[in-house]
């Protein structure tokens, strides 16, 4: 008999755990909030069919996968894939994107079927998504600590900010710079062994 807490996690029917390249961040959070990410899938498809509201809304999503790496995980699937930092950090930013693209992908097409005048949007979508799922990376990375619970800095959230306020994006490009910088020095202290 499952325990209550264990009736609440996805066992992987409809979408299955292992497309997922085995990040930590998407698996646990897809697990945990099924119904969550079934809502976001049916917003999706509405938006979809209401003209120039479905790349938008597909950026909106991509911030909200972004909230994903939120949280640190232990220094054991850090330690995993024995890498250097450099290398660690292009394999989470790829696995990211790769997750996220592949998600979005059935309601971009769905969006381009519907609507074709939209094309450019999609054009304006693909970099600006890829973007900010970069920066929630570097920026989980960068303040990473193993026995400690994530913390968000102002100026953290000030960048995420100017993913949404036009007037903000100067401020969220040089925080990206700088969180990259300090990720791969950060991550140097734990996986100096892989360098």
């Amino acid at each position: 008999m499952p325990t209550r807490k264990q009736r609440h996690i996805y066992s992987g029917r409809l979408l299955r755990i292992s497309l997922l390249g085995g990040s930590p961040e998407w698996t646990a959070t897809l697990r945990r909030h099924p119904a969550a990410a079934g809502t976001v899938a049916a917003v999706l498809t509405v938006c979809a069919c209401v003209p120039y509201a479905g790349f938008p809304a597909l950026f909106l999503a991509a911030l909200l996968c972004g909230t994903f790496y939120a949280g640190n995980e232990p220094l054991q699937l850090v330690l995993l894939p024995e890498t250097g930092a450099a290398r660690f950090l292009a394999q989470k930013t790829s696995t990211a994107w790769r997750n996220y693209f592949l998600l979005s992908l059935p309601f971009a097409v769905l969006n381009l079927i519907l609507w074709p005048g939209t094309a450019w949007m999609a054009a304006a979508w693909v970099p600006s998504a890829a973007l900010a799922l970069f920066y929630f990376v570097t920026a989980k990375y960068a303040c990473y600590e193993p026995c400690r619970a994530a913390r968000r800095p102002l100026a953290a959230k000030l960048g995420v900010a100017g993913f949404l306020v036009p007037l903000l994006l100067p401020l969220s490009l040089c925080l990206l710079v700088s969180y990259t910088l300090r990720a791969e020095r950060n991550l140097n202290r734990y996986l100096h062994d892989y360098d």
